[in-house]
């Protein structure tokens, strides 16, 4: 992703534009593994070693308030983030601790479907997300 994509994203959530958010941010789109905030901190402090862990998760929360990314805690109580916030669920492998996307448009119509006929009661639904977990099989 470009540095003025990531500009125009970051600034039209309301945030101010920072070198930190875009080398933050940048990392979460580019990871594959719904990184921990430390996974984020360990693929930036290279190039940006004025950048602290603090700094990493203050940002990571401004994010998740600003709806750019999710948050969600696996298995072990660890917070992981995703910067896909179109509707998809996660495959969770307990032995490797990987979560994984996995989008099914089928499954997700389903699961839509079902909800607009067995409403829950004074309960107004933004989202469904599924957490599959089980192991890979080699």
């Amino acid at each position: 992703m470009n540095i003025n994509k990531v500009k125009n994203i970051i600034s039209e959530s309301g945030l101010k534009f920072t070198h930190q958010r875009m080398v933050i941010y940048k990392s979460i789109v580019d990871a594959e593994n719904h990184p921990t905030a430390e996974h984020v901190f360990d693929s930036i402090k290279t190039q940006n070693p004025s950048i602290s862990l603090g700094t990493v998760y203050k940002t990571l929360d401004t994010f998740v308030n600003a709806g750019l990314i999710q948050k969600f805690v696996d298995n072990k109580g660890v917070m992981r983030f995703d910067a896909i916030l179109e509707a998809h669920s996660h495959i969770y492998c307990r032995k490797t601790n990987e979560i994984s996307d996995y989008q099914n448009k089928a499954l997700e119509l389903m699961l839509k479907d079902f909800f607009e006929k067995h409403k829950i009661e004074d309960f107004e639904i933004d989202e469904i997300s599924i957490v599959i977990k089980g192991q890979k099989v080699q």
